[in-house]
C-alpha cells in the first residue's frame, strides 16, 4: 500500500540549492534553539528549517515563512506533521511496513542530486533505534542530505550535541528497508522578511474561532475526558506527539514570526504565544518523562498541567481579541475532537499499520 500525501499539487522539488551554506543543525543560527532540539520545534520542523536556512533564509524569515493560523487540534483526516507552509510544501511518500526497500532507489537518486529528504523510518529497521528488531514505529524524522562512498549523512535532533547533530550510516538493506515514509520540500519560496504588524493583521483574526475551540476542546478533555488516571504507554507516546509537534510549534512560530513588533497590541500577542509555547514545551517533556516513570501520581502533574496550558491559551485569546478589536468567539467542546486527534497521532506513530489497542484515558 502507497500514498502520496501533500496538501496542494506541487512542481517538481527543490533541486540545488544557491549558495554554499551547508545543511546544519546549528542551535546559535536556528530558530530559538537553546538545549535540545524541541526547544520550540520538533525534529520534523527542525528539518525543514535546515532547508530553509541552506536556502539563505535567517531566523526570522524561517519563523515568518512557517507560520500560520492557530489551528492546534488540528482539523482534517491527515495525522502526520503539519506539510504545508508560506514558504514551502512538504510533499509525503508512504508505503505498508516491509516494503520501504521500494523507495530507496528514488530517496537515492534524490540525495546524491542535491535533493534533501525527511525520512521518518521505520524503527524496526533503522540502525539503532531503540525499538530496532521489536516493533515497527515511526516516531522520529532525520534529513538526509548527502550519499557517498560513507554512507547515507544525516542531521538528527537525537545525535551527540558534539558530533554537530550529524550522523553518517553504511547504506544496508535494514536500511533500505527502513525507508517507508520521506517527505521532499516543494515550493520554496526565495526568503522575505515581513513586518510583523503585517502578518498579525492576516494572522490573528483567522486564528480566534480555531483558539476558542481548542481551549474548549483541551478543558473538556482535561475535565471529563482524561482523570489524571495512569494513561497506556502508546496513548502517553501519542499525547507527546501532538503537544511537542503540532501544538508547541504552532505557538511558538507565530509568537517569534511577530517578534519585535512596534505596534503594543502585536507585540503582546507575540509575548503570549511564547509563553503558552513554553507552556505546551513543559507538558510535552513531562509526557516524555512519562513513558519511563509510569507512577499513578506522576499523570496526576501532567493531568494538571493541560489545564494550565488551557489557562495560558485563554490569555493568548484574550491578546488576540484585543488586537483584532473583536468579542471573544463562542465555543463548545466535549473533548471528542482531541481524542479523535490523539487516536489518530498514536495510530500514525505507533499504529504497525493497524489501530492500537487498549487506548482508554481511565
Amino acid at each position: 500500500m502507497s500514498a502520496d500525501r501533500t496538501a496542494r499539487t506541487s512542481t517538481e522539488p527543490a533541486g540545488r540549492p544557491r549558495g554554499p551554506r551547508p545543511y546544519v543543525f546549528d542551535p546559535a543560527t536556528a530558530l530559538g534553539w537553546q538545549n535540545i532540539g524541541l526547544d520550540g520545534l520538533g525534529c520534523f520542523l527542525r528539518s525543514v528549517e535546515a532547508v530553509l536556512l541552506h536556502r539563505g533564509y535567517g531566523a526570522k524569515e524561517v519563523a515568518q515563512g512557517l507560520a500560520g493560523p492557530l489551528d492546534l487540534v488540528r482539523r482534517g483526516e491527515w495525522y502526520g506533521p503539519m506539510s504545508e507552509f508560506p514558504a514551502c510544501t512538504a510533499r509525503w511518500y508512504l508505503t505498508g511496513i516491509g516494503t520501504g526497500s521500494r523507495h530507496w532507489p528514488r530517496i537515492a537518486a534524490l540525495v546524491e542530486g542535491g535533493t534533501p529528504v525527511v525520512l521518518m523510518p521505520d524503527g524496526h529497521h533503522w540502525p539503532g533505534d531503540e525499538h530496532e528488531g521489536k516493533e515497527h514505529f515511526h516516531h522520529h524524522m532525520v534529513l538526509a542530505h548527502r550519499l557517498d562512498e560513507e554512507g547515507l549523512h544525516l542531521l538528527d535532533t537525537d545525535a551527540p550535541a558534539t558530533a554537530g547533530y550529524r550522523r553518517v550510516l553504511p547504506v544496508t538493506d535494514a536500511l533500505k528497508e527502513s525507508c517507508t515514509r520521506y517527505a521532499v520540500l516543494e515550493r520554496v519560496e526565495p526568503p522575505a522578511e515581513r513586518r510583523p504588524e503585517e502578518l498579525a493583521a492576516r494572522l490573528v483574526p483567522a486564528s480566534l474561532l480555531p483558539l476558542a475551540r481548542d481551549i474548549a476542546e483541551l478543558r473538556a478533555f482535561h475535565g471529563r475526558v482524561w482523570s489524571g488516571a495512569r494513561l497506556p504507554l502508546l496513548l502517553a507516546k501519542g499525547m507527546d506527539v501532538l503537544v511537542l509537534g503540532d501544538i508547541q510549534p504552532q505557538l511558538f512560530l507565530l509568537g517569534h514570526a511577530l517578534a519585535g513588533a512596534r505596534d503594543e497590541r502585536t507585540a503582546e500577542v507575540s509575548r503570549a504565544c511564547l509563553a503558552a509555547a513554553a507552556r505546551a514545551q513543559k507538558l510535552g517533556l513531562l509526557l516524555l518523562g512519562l513513558h519511563r516513570f509510569r507512577a499513578e501520581g506522576v499523570y496526576a502533574v501532567a493531568h494538571e498541567e493541560v489545564a494550565l496550558l488551557a489557562g495560558s491559551l485563554d490569555t493568548l485569546l484574550a491578546a488576540m481579541c484585543r488586537h483584532a478589536a473583536a468579542v471573544r468567539p463562542r465555543a463548545t467542546g466535549d473533548g471528542s475532537r482531541l481524542v479523535r486527534r490523539l487516536r489518530g497521532e498514536t495510530h500514525w506513530c505507533f499504529g504497525e499499520e493497524k489501530p492500537p489497542a487498549e487506548l482508554s484515558f481511565g
